[in-house]
């Protein structure tokens, strides 16, 4: 028997195909080599999105997320299946022929491609060979060709590489085709085309809008011999407002140069903020290296040519620019060019650290103090200290160490540190961490009281001078609160049950003074108002909202005084609205499991990113979405780190913690490393939005700290009310502290030194507002000394006019329960729930007798006649107490609890704890 095997017409088309392909191969191999040098000209635009999605076609792809938008060169993917995005375009396998168009909208020159894998963390998929074919209609095609066949141009041998092939003799052509036939993998690729657009005769007149050079500055990239060289030679031409001066040393021993403009650039001035760019902490991310340059040649010819605007930043900030934090990582990217660094190359020092996120993680330890209630009284919450094996800990480069000596040698105000791969102002946190649950501000006022020796356990009972103002009083929002839901209270049970006048101020009970949550009587518990006994976390009077009457347990739908029911149910409606409007911040919508911790400055971080973001001509314009589309900036090209690409251990959140400057990242586009020929444009885009970002340092209040004698106080601390953040003075005594338009209570504190608050305002208009401090000695010293007489314990203090305690006293008219500083009437007190009843009805009558003798002592005006004006005293019409027609037991009085004080003899002036 004879069996015969019939090979399918399949694998003989396969089979005929390899065997082409390995003679084409073999011909690409043997080729001779052209020792032409090749045109140069810069890329199409893959990378830096300049050719816009419909200019992209292909042949097929395997998933919507392998789109041919994918194609970009150094586009990132992410493998996570909760944020798919594909690192590459993928053909569909089952197609027999594939190919990649891209559409130049005009005749070009081409002069090369470079191509790249697929980026994936599992996947190995990169395209090995392939032909190239031009077309200027997209129908007929012309493949290259050597004269005998098809030139073959060999591909990738990694995922991660760029390999460029350059054409010998540049085509003329709109259209290009890739036409992969051999891949490692799946038949994924990532490319950029080289070309020169042909001059069109008909578009002169457009051309004469396009961006030209300014002689002076020299747009090219600069290795790091000449990049010193550049900064010495700016220097020799403006010796009188600039230095160059050292941070370090790199680990390969390159100094990290910087420069600093000013009109007294050798010293700091009193009274004149220092502002920091840096740039270059990736060494591939040269657009931000090549920015500072820029500016420093520009700062340096304006103010020569007394450019006005320039002569006041250069005579009013102290400048500082680095350029490369990274020197090592500058110079091996440098040496690879733009056209092939990768998006690792020189990303990382020699040592392979990324500089940017290799600072002390300070969020975790001041977040764990805030979750404790320990900030700020006990963990102060600014200059977190570093740990303490910070010098000996190895995995801290030696670029940090000498990047935070330079933090700390400064005054620093404001800074931003310019990086690349995307378009977008990010700012701090940049560490992900959700807001505990039972986490809320610690208010400035019970601290600012406690330090100047007020006792806060008695501050705001009773008393009727308030050591502080409503703002809302007064007509202005308080500064800072953001309207989202940050107020003096984050309990997320409390939304609906406010306290007795909600147009005072939001979450707050009856008297303000009484502070986060606190309502006629402290003592119940926190959060909650008068009566805790018949509904938790209810106010005074819950009849104002959802038709609460004023006490509940007795009687529903009854106010105290319905007339009032209304009026205050429609101040609960448009909190509602305006805390729901304000949780979103205007810029995104974000859901409740990724709500990340806000920072103090939330409101000031974003004003300041909106600054740079909307006056950079093309920041906001992200119609067609982020560069590798995972950002979610919306249209004012903004984002919060942390809700972004989280990170641990960053500059930013370093910065804002541990000293006093302010300091965001600046994402300047997708290439990471432009071609110099683009540089002119991104001067363009950035110059302005540089020079705004600077004049913002004068935004907010500034001043001098002082004693008596008019000395300058080293590392006072200057506090802002509702802000959770402080800053500390200068060597000199000087301060600066960046705040939105505004009223603010400011105080200022020094060791052994009485604690000074004053009202501060922040206007629109530029310039700083002035706020200095002179301070008192203190006798702190002598106050320390009568505690250790009394074994360190509190000293109870009482302030006011005739509001000396008095012991423990019955009589038929007044019954005085005297108690220690935490008798608060709390549940896990002794008195009985009797004795609580009758004491919380005693409270409520003395309220209701008050404001009848408020009735008494007013007046109505009566409509005026023709000359004269009658005042007719009003008479208070009789009342009848809602509790007159309760039932009155054997043994009771009429009133509840045995009380019988009149209106007429009862002493006003009262404190709770009396009782």
């Amino acid at each position: 028997m004879v069996i015969r095997y019939v090979m399918s017409p399949h694998r003989v088309i396969k089979t005929e195909r390899e065997q082409k392909l390995k003679e084409a191969e073999e011909r690409a191999r043997s080729r001779p080599r052209v020792f032409k040098e090749p045109k140069k000209c810069p890329p199409l635009g893959m990378e830096s999105h300049r050719m816009e999605p419909d200019q992209l076609s292909a042949s097929s792809m395997s998933q919507y997320i392998f789109a041919p938008q994918r194609a970009r060169l150094n586009m990132q993917g992410s493998d996570d299946e909760d944020d798919m995005r594909g690192g590459a375009w993928c053909a569909n396998s089952e197609d027999k022929s594939h190919w990649f168009e891209i559409d130049a909208r005009r005749a070009t020159e081409f002069t090369g491609v470079i191509t790249q894998g697929r980026d994936s963390l599992n996947e190995s998929d990169y395209v090995t060979s392939y032909f190239l074919a031009f077309s200027n209609d997209s129908r007929e095609w012309t493949t290259i060709h050597d004269g005998y066949a098809d030139w073959l141009f060999f591909g990738n041998s990694d995922k991660d590489t760029p390999v460029m092939n350059q054409l010998a003799v540049p085509v003329v052509a709109r259209y290009v085709r890739i036409l992969p036939q051999s891949w490692n993998g799946s038949l994924c690729m990532r490319l950029e085309v080289l070309g020169c657009p042909v001059p069109d005769p008909v578009d002169v007149q457009y051309r004469h809008n396009e961006v030209t050079p300014v002689d002076y500055l020299e747009f090219k990239h600069h290795g790091y011999s000449e990049m010193v060289a550049l900064m010495k030679s700016v220097h020799e031409e403006c010796p009188n407002i600039t230095s160059v001066y050292s941070l370090g040393r790199s680990s390969k021993g390159l100094d990290i140069m910087a420069m600093v403009i000013s009109g007294n650039p050798t010293e700091h001035e009193i009274g004149e903020p220092e502002l920091r760019f840096t740039a270059g902490l990736h060494g591939n991310e040269a657009a931000g290296r090549e920015l500072l340059l820029l500016l420093m040649q520009y700062l340096c010819k304006e103010y020569q040519d007394r450019n006005p605007r320039v002569q006041r930043l250069v005579e009013g900030i102290r400048i500082h620019l680095a350029p490369s934090l990274n020197p090592d990582g500058h110079v091996e990217a440098f040496e690879v060019g733009s056209e092939l660094s990768g998006w690792t190359t020189g990303h990382f020092t020699d040592q392979g650290v990324d500089i940017f996120q290799n600072f002390p993680d300070l969020n975790r330890f001041l977040w764990d103090a805030e979750d404790k209630g320990l900030v700020p009284k006990l963990t102060p919450n600014h200059h977190v200290p570093i740990p303490d094996d910070f010098e000996t800990n190895s995995s801290i480069a030696v670029e940090t160490k000498a990047i935070i000596s330079w933090m700390k040698s400064h005054p620093f105000v404001l800074g931003a540190n310019f990086q690349g791969g995307e378009r977008v102002v990010a700012y701090p946190y940049d560490r992900f961490s959700k807001p505990a649950v039972s986490h809320k501000p610690h208010s400035r006022k019970k601290r600012q009281y406690e330090d100047e020796g007020f006792d806060v356990t008695e501050w705001g009972r009773g008393y009727h001078e308030e050591p502080e103002e409503d703002w809302r009083s007064r007509g202005y929002a308080e500064p800072e609160e953001e309207q989202r839901g940050h107020g003096y209270d984050q309990n997320p049970g409390y939304e609906d049950n406010r306290g007795y006048d909600r147009g005072y101020e939001q979450n707050r009970g009856y008297d303000q003074g009484y502070e986060q949550n606190r309502g006629y009587d402290q003592g119940y518990e926190q959060n909650r108002g008068y009566d805790q006994g018949y509904e938790q976390n209810r106010g005074y009077d819950q009849g104002y909202e959802q038709n609460r009457g004023y006490d509940q347990g007795y009687e529903q739908n009854r106010g105290y005084d319905q007339g009032y029911d209304g009026h205050n149910q429609g101040y609960g409606h448009r909190e509602e609205e305006e805390d729901d409007r304000g949780r979103s911040g205007g810029y995104q919508y974000a859901d409740p499991e990724d709500e990340t911790r806000a920072i103090p400055d939330e409101s000031l971080f974003r004003w300041l990113a909106v600054s740079y973001a909307s006056t950079h001509l093309t920041m906001t314009h992200n119609f067609h979405g982020s560069c590798h589309g995972d950002v979610a900036g919306g249209p004012h090209g903004i984002v919060n780190r942390a809700k972004w690409k989280p990170i641990t251990g960053s500059m930013n959140d370093f910065s804002y913690l541990h000293t006093n400057c302010l300091e965001l990242s600046v994402f300047l586009g997708c290439d990471k490393f432009p071609h110099q020929v683009e540089l002119a444009y991104e001067w363009e885009k950035n110059r302005e939005a540089l020079l705004i970002f600077m004049e913002q340092v004068h935004r907010g209040i500034r001043g001098i700290v002082k004693d008596q004698q008019g000395n300058a106080i080293a590392n006072a601390t200057v506090s802002v009310e509702g802000i959770n953040h402080d800053v500390t003075t200068a060597p000199t005594g000087d301060y600066w502290r960046l705040l939105n338009p505004g009223e603010y209570r400011v105080t200022a504190r020094a060791e052994g030194f009485s604690p000074v608050t004053k009202l501060c305002v922040v206007g629109y208009q530029s310039g700083a507002t002035a706020c200095s401090f002179n301070l008192a000695k203190s006798n702190w010293d002598r106050i320390k000394q009568i505690m250790a007489l009394h074994g360190s314990r509190p000293i109870r203090l009482s302030y006011g006019n005739n509001r000396a305690q008095s012991p423990a006293v019955a009589n038929g008219n007044r019954r005085v329960l005297h108690g220690n500083n935490n008798n608060n009437f709390s549940q896990s007190s002794s008195v009985s729930a009797e004795r609580q009843r009758r004491l919380r009805i005693a409270r409520l009558r003395r309220l209701r007798q008050l404001r009848l003798l408020r009735l008494r002592a007013t007046t109505t005006m009566l409509p005026p006649t023709t000359t004269t004006i009658t005042t007719i005293p009003t008479t208070p019409e009789t009342t009848t107490s809602w509790y007159d027609s309760w039932p009155v037991e054997e043994g009771q009085s009429s009133t509840p609890g045995g009380f019988t004080d009149s209106i007429l003899d009862y002493n006003y002036e009262y404190k709770i704890d009396d009782y």
